[in-house]
C-alpha cells in the first residue's frame, strides 16, 4: 500500500509540474504577444505624426462690465467677454497659441474676433522664431497687461485701447527671448517686421485715424520694422524702450484695403518707453507712445489739411497698493491722448478699489473723469464695476 500510495504522489507532482511549464509557456506568449501590439501600436502612432511629447492646454479670461454716472452712455451692464487662450506643444521645440475674442454687442449679438494666432519655433533657450498675428510688442500694456484679470483697472489707460494711440497687433514675424546678464541683472527683447498700419482720413467728418490692428492685406505693400528692448537691473523693475519705422498707406475712410487714389505712401515711426517696479504689495508702472505720419505736401484729402506731419500721443501713470495680508487694493491711474482729431483730446483721472476674491478673480470698482481739450465738450465721470476671472 505505501508503495502504491508513493506512485500516486509521483505522478500527481509529474502532472503538476507538467501544468506549471504549460501555464509558463501560455504567460510568456501572452506577453510576447502584448509587446508585439505595442510595438505595432507605437509604429502606428509615429506613422500618424502623433508624439507623445504633445500637449494641449486652454486657458484664458472672462469679464463682466457695468456703468453709472456717464453723461455720454446710458447706465447698464456694458460687456459680457469670453476669451479662450489655446496653446499646443509640439516636443520642446514647437508652440502654437491662439486667442478668441467672444463678447456680446450693443444690439444682442455674439461676435467673435482672433486676438492673435501664432507659430512659435524654440531656436534655443534664449530665442523664439513667432509668425502669425501677435500683440504688438511695442511698449507693455498690450501685450503683457490688457487682459481683464491682470490690469487693475477696469477699462484700459486713455489711448491704449481701440482707436488710440498705441499699436494694437502685427501680423508678420518676430525674434524674441530673454538673455541673463550679470548676477541678477536680465534683458528680453522683441524684433519684428510686419504688414504696416494704414492712415484712414474721414472725408465726412475729417477725423484721422491709424488702423493699428493686424490685417491681411496691405495694398501699399510696405512693411513696418521695429521692436522693443527690456532691461531689469533688479528683479522687480523693468525699464523698456520700443521703436519701429517704416511706410504706410492713406484710405479715404476705414476700409485699409481700398486706398486714396493719387495719395503717395508716408514715412511711419513708433517711439515708446515704459517702466514697471514692483515693492511687496506696491506696484508702479508707466507708459509712453508716440506714433508720428510724416507730412506730404502732395496730398488732396480733405483739401490738404491732412498734408501735415501727424502725431499720436498717448501715456499714463499707474500707482496700486494692496493692504497686507488682506483682500483688498487701491488703484490711481492718470493718463493723457493728443491725436489730430480735436474732439477725442483729453486728459484722464481714476481711483478704484479692488477686492481679490483669489490672485486670479478680482472685482473691481473704478471712478473716472475725462477732461476734454475742447471746451465746448463737456467733461465726462463715471463710475466702472468690473468682475474678471483668470482660468
Amino acid at each position: 500500500m505505501k508503495k502504491l500510495h508513493f506512485i500516486k504522489l509521483s505522478l500527481a507532482a509529474s502532472v503538476f509540474a507538467s501544468g506549471t511549464a504549460i501555464a509558463n509557456e501560455d504567460t510568456e506568449s501572452k506577453i510576447a504577444n502584448l509587446e508585439s501590439q505595442i510595438a505595432a501600436l507605437r509604429e502606428d502612432v509615429k506613422s500618424n505624426n502623433l508624439d507623445t511629447l504633445s500637449k494641449l492646454h486652454m486657458t484664458g479670461f472672462s469679464n463682466v462690465d457695468f456703468i453709472a454716472g456717464s453723461d455720454r452712455q446710458e447706465d447698464g451692464f456694458t460687456a459680457a467677454e469670453f476669451t479662450p487662450i489655446f496653446h499646443f506643444q509640439f516636443s520642446d521645440r514647437v508652440l502654437f497659441e491662439g486667442e478668441l475674442e467672444v463678447e456680446t454687442t450693443a444690439d444682442g449679438e455674439t461676435e467673435i474676433e482672433l486676438g492673435y494666432a501664432n507659430i512659435n519655433l524654440i531656436l534655443n533657450d534664449y530665442m523664439a522664431l513667432v509668425a502669425g498675428k501677435f500683440l504688438s510688442p511695442i511698449g507693455q500694456f498690450r501685450q503683457n497687461i490688457h487682459p481683464s484679470w491682470i490690469n487693475k483697472m477696469p477699462t484700459a489707460p486713455v489711448g491704449f485701447g481701440h482707436g488710440g494711440a498705441a499699436p494694437l497687433s502685427d501680423l508678420g514675424v518676430q525674434l524674441r527671448g530673454g538673455i541673463p546678464l550679470s548676477g541678477s541683472m536680465r534683458a528680453n527683447y522683441a524684433l519684428f517686421t510686419s504688414n504696416g498700419p494704414t492712415l484712414a482720413v474721414d472725408p465726412a467728418d475729417g477725423n484721422l485715424g491709424l488702423e493699428a490692428e493686424a490685417a491681411t492685406s496691405n495694398g501699399d505693400g510696405n512693411f513696418v520694422y521695429g521692436g522693443r528692448v527690456g532691461f531689469l537691473p533688479v528683479p522687480a523693475l523693468e525699464l523698456g524702450l520700443s521703436g519701429a519705422l517704416g511706410k504706410v498707406g492713406v484710405a479715404e475712410g476705414h476700409d485699409v484695403t481700398d486706398l486714396a487714389a493719387g495719395e503717395p505712401d508716408r514715412d511711419y515711426t513708433v517711439l515708446g518707453a515704459d517702466a514697471v517696479y514692483n515693492l511687496d504689495t506696491l506696484q508702479l508702472r508707466g507708459e509712453y507712445i508716440q506714433q508720428t505720419v510724416g507730412s506730404e505736401a502732395g496730398s488732396t484729402l480733405l483739401n490738404g489739411e491732412a498734408s501735415g506731419e501727424l502725431d499720436f500721443t498717448a501715456w499714463y501713470a499707474q500707482a496700486a497698493y494692496r493692504l497686507p495680508d488682506t483682500k483688498w487694493e487701491g488703484v490711481a491711474r492718470i493718463g493723457d491722448l493728443d491725436t489730430p482729431n480735436a474732439d477725442g483730446n483729453r486728459s484722464q483721472w481714476s481711483v478704484g478699489v479692488n477686492y481679490l476674491f483669489a490672485n486670479n478673480v478680482i472685482i473691481k470698482a473704478a471712478y473716472t473723469v475725462d477732461d476734454y481739450d475742447d471746451n465746448a465738450i463737456d467733461d465726462d465721470e463715471r463710475f466702472n464695476v468690473q468682475l474678471a476671472y483668470g482660468f
